[in-house]
C-alpha cells in the first residue's frame, strides 16, 4: 500500500539560491553528501538530503533527511 509522506521543512528560505547558499556554508561538515531542494505550497524553499550518508555527517542537525 503506497503512503504519503510530507515534509515538513525545519527552516525555509525565500529564493532557492538562498537554500543552497545553507548547504554550502555547512558544505565542509557535510561531504559527499546529496540533496534536492524541495519548495512549500507558499513557495518557500528548503534543502532535503538523501541517505544514510547524510545522517553520518551530520545533516539532520541542520535539515531535513530522509533515508
Amino acid at each position: 500500500m503506497a503512503r504519503l509522506i510530507t515534509i515538513e521543512p525545519v527552516k525555509t528560505y525565500a529564493t532557492e539560491a538562498n537554500a543552497i547558499r545553507a548547504v554550502e556554508k555547512k558544505a565542509a561538515a557535510l561531504g559527499d553528501t546529496r540533496y534536492f531542494i524541495h519548495r512549500t505550497p507558499e513557495g518557500r524553499f528548503f534543502p532535503v538530503f538523501i541517505g544514510v550518508a547524510a545522517l553520518h555527517h551530520g545533516a539532520h542537525w541542520h535539515f531535513n533527511v530522509v533515508a
